[in-house]
């Protein structure tokens, strides 16, 4: 993770360091929030993914620019996905064209609850 720091700082212009603190001193902390290292634990959970990649899609203004973090968020997204997978988790994932923009959160949620409510027993 440390090598896309540079590309979310710049995205998202703060320290991610403030998450959780630094990555190699608190290692562990990191780890314990990290989906992908705590992929084992969700082989029995359903689980929704969506991400977009990076390029202005159709919920996204007028004018809207190339998004470089949410690629990187891609990136992630789709190596957690073959995690999953590959753990044989039931995974639902939505890939599609677009930026971070909440139009597309909306969407997703939309998308999501009925996975969600499912794996809640509602």
């Amino acid at each position: 993770m440390r090598e896309v720091w540079p590309q979310m700082e710049e995205a998202y212009g703060g320290d991610l360091d403030a998450l959780w603190g630094d990555q190699r001193a608190q290692r562990a902390i990191w780890q314990a929030h990290d989906p992908y290292h705590l992929a084992e634990r969700l082989r029995r959970i359903p689980v929704y993914l969506s991400t977009g990649d990076g390029t202005p899609g159709p919920l996204d203004p007028p004018g809207s620019a190339y998004d470089p973090a949410e690629a990187v968020i891609h990136d992630l997204t789709r190596s957690l996905e073959a995690r999953l997978r590959r753990l044989g988790a039931p995974v639902i994932s939505h890939v599609h064209t677009g930026t971070h923009h909440p139009a597309y959160g909306e969407r997703e949620l939309h998308h999501s609850l009925p996975v969600l409510l499912r794996a809640l027993g509602v």
